[in-house]
């Protein structure tokens, strides 16, 4: 069984080098500093989380989305058609997202994630996974909300983006859709969007990922969906293990069993016990152990021992199945 990262990844640590990036924005928000010397500020801190998460040993790492302002207007704002707008909460959180306001037909301008990813490939020993919001949480949390119209124009420039990573080498692709916890079933017609979405992935390997909730109603629709791996959130989403308890799953898996929102660090045992449990109903050699969401709420020491905990399962969970 392998690990890796939902996404995001905390920016800032303890003592001065460590809060180097949050320097530069508050000196390029006083027009101090270009944005190409933040940018270099902003490469630097990514290449330090990816080396951080590989020596830790986790095997699909992700850029730590470092140079996002927020998972929605990060795509918005390099993206035609659209405007941001103001602050709003994110989910449940502590942590506030620019709301996209559609303001003309949305059209892929051009590579959003490729030169991040890039760094990122670089910079790590283990393959790297360039991550997307999905085109059904990108019009929902907009002014606009869920229109099939709107999703599906936000489908159609995602796929570019997938074209665009799959040609820049990236081997496995994962596509975060937070907002399907908030539904007890599928959008009408998300199997062809989705489908959509990954029409230029090439050999590239796909996760879909939920969290912040759980997704047990619609697990078997979510199931039959054209990724090679589902990733749930077991910790807000602890109501989704039952409907799995029930359920025969012929793709891969990411296990989301230690909590992203929560310091408290959890016994491997455990983890690899609750993993167990369904040795016999998942494909667990195709499948991954995970934080619950994204790393950003902690700190980032506490990020690295949350990572720890999950290699050290996943080696407790291999050396049970052979």
């Amino acid at each position: 069984m392998q690990t890796t990262v939902v996404g995001s990844y905390p920016r800032v640590s303890n003592g001065p080098e460590g809060q180097r990036l949050r320097k530069a924005i508050a000196m390029w928000e006083r027009q101090e500093i270009s944005r190409e010397d933040l940018r270099r500020v902003q490469v630097d801190v990514l290449r330090e989380v990816v080396a951080e998460q590989a020596a830790v040993g986790v095997d699909l790492v992700t850029d730590g989305n470092i140079t996002w302002y927020d998972p929605l207007s990060h795509f918005a704002a390099k993206m035609d058609g659209l405007e941001v707008g103001a602050l709003e909460r994110y989910f449940d959180t502590n942590t506030y997202y620019r709301r996209p306001q559609r303001v003309g037909p949305v059209h892929w301008r051009g590579p959003m994630t490729v030169e991040d990813y890039s760094a990122a490939a670089a910079a790590s020993a283990a393959p790297a996974k360039p991550v997307l919001t999905g085109p059904y949480t990108l019009a929902a949390l907009s002014a606009e909300g869920a229109s099939e119209e709107l999703v599906m124009e936000f489908a159609e420039a995602l796929m570019h983006e997938v074209k665009a990573l799959a040609a820049a080498g990236a081997p496995h692709i994962q596509i975060n859709e937070p907002a399907l916890v908030l539904r007890t079933d599928l959008p009408r017609g998300y199997n062809h969007i989705a489908g959509l979405v990954l029409r230029g992935k090439g050999n590239a390997k796909t996760t879909l990922f939920t969290y912040f909730g759980g997704v047990g109603p619609m697990l078997d629709d979510l199931l039959m969906l054209p990724f090679d791996v589902l990733g749930l959130d077991l910790v807000q989403g602890a109501s989704t293990l039952k409907a799995l308890a029930v359920t025969d799953v012929e793709k891969g898996l990411a296990f989301g069993l230690v909590d992203a929102r929560n310091t408290k660090l959890e016994d491997p045992k455990a983890v690899a016990k609750a993993v167990l449990a369904f040795k016999d109903r998942v494909p667990l050699d195709r499948s991954y152990l995970a934080p619950s969401n994204g790393l950003e709420f902690l700190p980032r020491a506490r990020a690295r021992e949350k990572l720890e905990v999950l290699v050290t399962a996943a080696k407790l969970v291999g050396e049970a199945t052979t």
